[in-house]
C-alpha cells in the first residue's frame, strides 16, 4: 500500500504541466530488509519512478537519510549500516544520471525511528529522500 501511495504521488507530479519546482517535489521513502543495505525490486521500482522527477529539476538538491532499526545492532552498527543504506540509493540515482554533487548522505541509525520499538520494526529499515532548499526530515 505503502509503494502504491508514493508510485501515485509520483505519477501525479509526472503529468504535464505539473509543477517542477524543487519544493514541489515530494519526499520519498525507501525500505530494506533487516540488515540489509540491498535495494529490493520494490525499491528500484520507486526510485526509478522519482528519478523522473528528478531529471526535471536543474541541479535539485537531494537528502538522503539512511535509517535502521534497533534490532539491527548497537548503535556504532546501527549508524555503519544507514550510512551504506543511503550510500546504496546515492548510487542507484548517481548512475541513473542525478549529479552526485546534489546528493548528500546522512546516517542516523535507530536514532529517529518512523516507529517506536525496541524490536524488529520493517518500517524503521529505510532511506528518506527529500529534496529542496529546505529539505531533510
Amino acid at each position: 500500500m505503502r509503494l502504491l501511495l508514493a508510485l501515485a504521488a509520483l505519477v501525479a507530479m509526472s503529468l504535464p504541466g505539473a509543477a517542477t519546482a524543487r519544493q514541489n517535489i515530494p519526499p520519498v521513502i525507501v525500505y530494506f530488509e533487516s540488515g540489509s543495505d540491498a535495494l529490493n525490486a520494490a525499491s528500484r521500482e520507486t526510485l526509478e519512478a522519482y528519478v523522473q522527477l528528478l531529471r526535471r529539476v536543474s541541479a535539485p538538491r537531494v537528502i538522503l537519510a539512511g535509517h535502521a532499526d534497533a534490532a539491527e545492532g548497537d548503535n556504532a552498527e546501527n549508524v555503519g549500516l544507514s550510512q551504506r543504506r543511503a550510500l546504496i540509493v546515492r548510487e542507484y540515482l548517481a548512475v541513473a544520471g542525478i549529479p552526485q554533487g546534489t546528493m548528500t548522505t546522512q546516517a542516523f541509525g535507530a536514532a529517529r525511528p518512523a516507529v517506536a520499538a525496541k524490536t524488529a520494526e520493517p518500517m524503521n529499515r529505510r532511506v528518506e529522500i527529500t529534496v529542496g532548499p529546505d529539505s531533510g526530515w
